[in-house]
Formats: C-alpha cells, structure tokens, sequence
C-alpha cells in the first residue's frame, strides 16, 4: 500500500524542526488491553502480567530503546454490555481488559531498575477522593525521582461507576467533565499551593523539619469537593506529575488544553489527524493562551512490520487466528455503549444509521465493505481503538513521518500485540529506523533527569511551564498572604476564560 495519500502530499508537510519523537510504549495491567484472547499466541508472556518481574523486566527494555515513558492503561469493571446487561463472561473467557491489577503497585519496582525511563499511569477521577490521589501521586513522584506522569480520566464503564459510586450510573459526560475539572484543580493546589516549594528545611540545629510558616491550608470550596488541607505530603521532585489526558470529545479537548502537558488522539490517516492536532492547540491558546510546545499531541498507533507489505497483513493475519472476536465485540461495546449483539451476524453495519460512524472509525480505510460483526471484529481484535500503520519497514516508518509532519503529532504510544514479538519489532527494527533518520534520540537529553526534562528535553525544567495555567498555583516565594493574594489573581484571571 502506498500511504503517500495524495500528489501534493509534500504541500501539506508542516515547517517545523526536526527533532526526536516522543516515544511511549502503551500497556495495561492485565492480560491483554486491547487486543482481544492474543495472550494465547504461542510464545506469549502476557499471562505473566501479575508477576514484579514482568514489569521489571519491561522496564529495563523500554529504557534500553530509549523510550521516553512506559503509559499503563487502565479500566476499573469489566466490558458487560455485549449480550448483556451485566455479562462480563465474554471479557473474562478472552482475558480482555479483565481481570487486573492496580498498575501504580509495580511502579517504584520498575524505577529501581532503570534511571531515565518514565511511567504515565491512568487514574479515574471516580476512583478515590482527590486527597488521597494527591498523596499517591505525589509518593509516585518521590519513588521514581520525579518520573511519573498522571493520566487525567473520568471514566466510561457503568461497571466501574455501579461498584465505585454506591450503584449510581456515570454522571452525564458533560458533568463528569465539570467534576474532572474541580478534581484537577484539588490535586492542583494540594501539590503546589498547600507547601511552599522550600518548605521542609531538615535542619538539625533548629530541630525543624518542615517550616509551619511556609505551609498553608487550601480551603477548597467546590460544587462537589470541599477540601481543606494542606497536603499530605511535601513537595515533591516535579511539583506534579506530568499531566496526561485522552479525550477527544469537545469538553475532553477543553479538559487537555486547561490541564494536560501531553494529549492522546487516533486519526487512521495522517491528513485526519491533522483537523484533531489544531483543535487541541487552537483552543490552548484561545482560552489558556498556552503555547504550541506546551501541549503536545501523541497518536496511539499499532504497529505491524514485515519485510514487505504483503508479509506484514501475513501477521497481521497469523494474529486475528487466535482473537476471540465476541470479546472484541464486547469490548466495543463497551467503548461506545451499544450491545452489538442485537444486529444479525450477516448485517451489513455500514447500513445501520446508528454504528455506521463507529464502524469508519475502527476500520479507517483499510475495509471497504460491507463490514459485518465478525469482519468488524476481526480487525479491532487485533490492533483495538489504535490507528493500524503496517507494511514494510520502508512504509511504516514514512508513515510514522506523515503522522508528525502532516498530521501535526509530536509523537505515538506503540500498542504491542503479542508480547515479546511485537515489542522485539519495535525495539530492533523501527526504533533503530527512527534513531538512523534522526528522529529518535541516541540517550536521553538529561539522563537520570525527570520525565518532564526528558519530555521537553531541558535540562532543569522539572516543574510545570509558564504558560500552563496550573503554574501560576505554585509556591515559590513570598509568606502566606502576599501568596494568597497572587493565587486569588490568577484563579480570577482563569475563571474569566
């Protein structure tokens, strides 16, 4: 397949420098995430996943590809909407997305064994009270040395929300949107406004550990969080973890151009992309005035490699024999809240009104039609909600170009699937391909440095930047009043926007 996908391809290419991609290598605490039963590929590891050192042992890898940060995924039920409601026995059966672990457990485990690498780790906003998330992150951040980053989520499954909120359903989106914000901006300020950042002084001659004058209750006073503080914990290597978030919906993009440092979107084409990457940056600087480089964009991207194009569908093929496709359609499902087993086995779904969209956007452009549940299957059983790049090594990489060139990304989280194959292809082919072309670094900037240098590749730039509208939450100087005087200002200043 040429994936040049037009003649004036090079007129649409982007002026920017050229520098390194970021890198992330994107996983789940769980058998699989979202490759449907692949567990059971001969050669597989994944059924290891709740043993420390598969995490190590990922980590060392990770880091030796220079990789910028391992992101673990998670969910908090299982997908039980398919021939439902409530029937997580297709999910259980296939090992999809259920059961798991708590993936901040193995983190300071694989900090130990690396010096460079990052971890990005989803957390919901419906998982615990935003005091004791604060606290988590900010130890997070104490054992790494400053190497975590916080997925911002307020997740989708009702499965999650009937055990998390005493049976009640998930609040509307737009109102889970507004109670993600006011929870945000707890953590916000427990972090960077409850310590003054030289605070803890571990003096012996004063016998003071902590100044008392330079610690200040926050008094949060929310529509659903009353919070009154300090923080728990000191300040910490980052100040706040770096801050990641994936919605692409419209209060989603707000969300990443208030909060987020890094934003996840799929486009299956560069050009698509292209429309998702300038709204992310168009309503940062409309409403936050952020700059270009203050929000970057990653495209979450599964990649499958061979020596031509025909040899990688070969894989890609030798992959979908061992999917469990009524657990992909489960999982759909539960992405999109529809049970797709109330449409006929033979129905074309691109004639269906009401999943037609669903369909294009899993299939991109690689089915034509029709697409029945088992084609639809087929294909998101093997490389889930990520945009497909696969061909030769040639064709992967050029499109992987296209994708920042054109698409207007800043880098991709790989999804594997099969463990260790897909990852060994990464790591031994592509990533070498990127590092001859360029564009992906020999070391890290700052080695030994936090993720937030490593990201922005600045050595000392460990906290939050200026133009991000948490920075103005930060304690640097001054007593008690003249800093409660300027916090009031700034937030006076966001609220106007």
């Amino acid at each position: 397949m040429d994936y040049r996908e037009a003649s004036n391809i090079n007129k649409q290419r982007l002026s920017r420098p050229k520098k390194p991609f970021i890198l992330n290598l994107f996983t789940q605490s769980c058998v699989n995430s979202q490759p449907a039963g692949l567990w059971g590929y001969p050669g597989d590891i994944s059924t290891e996943y709740n043993t420390l050192s598969y995490w190590t042992d990922l980590a060392k890898k990770a880091e030796a590809a220079k990789l910028n940060a391992i992101f673990i995924a998670d969910v908090l039920g299982p997908y039980d909407v398919y021939n439902g409601p409530k029937n997580y026995d297709y999910v259980a059966k296939a090992g999809t997305q259920f059961p798991g672990i708590d993936p901040a457990i193995p983190i300071s485990a694989m900090a130990s064994v690396t010096k460079s690498l990052g971890f990005g780790i989803t957390f919901s906003t419906i998982s615990e009270h935003p005091y004791l998330l604060a606290r988590k992150l900010a130890t997070l951040d104490f054992m790494t040395s400053g190497r975590v980053g916080w997925n911002i989520v307020s997740s989708y499954l009702e499965s999650a929300s009937r055990n998390l909120l005493n049976g009640e359903p998930l609040p509307e989106k737009t109102v889970r949107y507004a109670k993600t914000d006011e929870y945000v901006q707890v953590v916000v300020e427990l972090l960077l406004s409850s310590f003054r950042t030289d605070a803890v002084k571990a003096d012996p001659i004063t016998k003071t550990y902590a100044d008392p004058d330079l610690i200040r209750t926050i008094n949060f006073e929310g529509q659903w969080y009353k919070v009154p503080g300090p923080s728990y914990t000191s300040p910490t290597p980052q100040g706040i973890p770096v801050l990641f978030h994936a919605g692409t919906s419209p209060s989603g993009i707000e969300t990443a151009a208030k909060w987020g440092e890094i934003a996840f979107a799929t486009g299956n084409t560069p050009t698509s992309l292209r429309s998702k990457t300038d709204e992310f940056h168009d309503v940062a600087k409309r409403l936050y005035d952020r700059d270009r480089d203050d929000l970057k964009v990653l495209v979450f991207v599964t990649v499958i490699v061979g020596e031509t194009e025909t040899q990688a569908w070969e894989k890609f093929n030798r992959y979908a024999e061992y999917t469990d496709h009524e657990a992909a359609l489960a999982m759909i499902g539960g992405w999109v809240n529809s049970d797709l087993s109330r449409y006929d086995d033979d129905a074309d779904l691109l004639q269906i009104e009401s999943v037609r969209e669903i369909v294009k956007h899993f299939c991109g452009d690689y089915i034509k039609g029709p697409i029945t549940k088992k084609t639809l299957a087929r294909h998101v059983s093997v490389k889930g909600t990520s945009d497909l790049v696969i061909g030769s090594l040639e064709q992967v990489v050029q499109r992987l170009i296209d994708y920042v060139e054109i698409g207007g990304a800043d880098g991709f989280n790989f999804a594997p699937i099969v463990n260790p194959e897909s990852y060994d292809d990464l790591f031994e082919l592509v990533i070498p391909e990127l590092r001859t072309r360029g564009l992906s670094w020999d070391d890290y900037p700052v080695p030994g440095g936090t993720l937030r240098e490593n990201l922005n590749g600045v050595k000392g730039e460990t906290h939050l930047s200026k133009s991000h509208p948490a920075h103005g939450y930060i304690w640097r100087s001054g007593g008690r009043q003249e800093f409660e005087s300027d916090l009031n200002r700034h937030k006076r200043h966001l609220n106007k926007k």
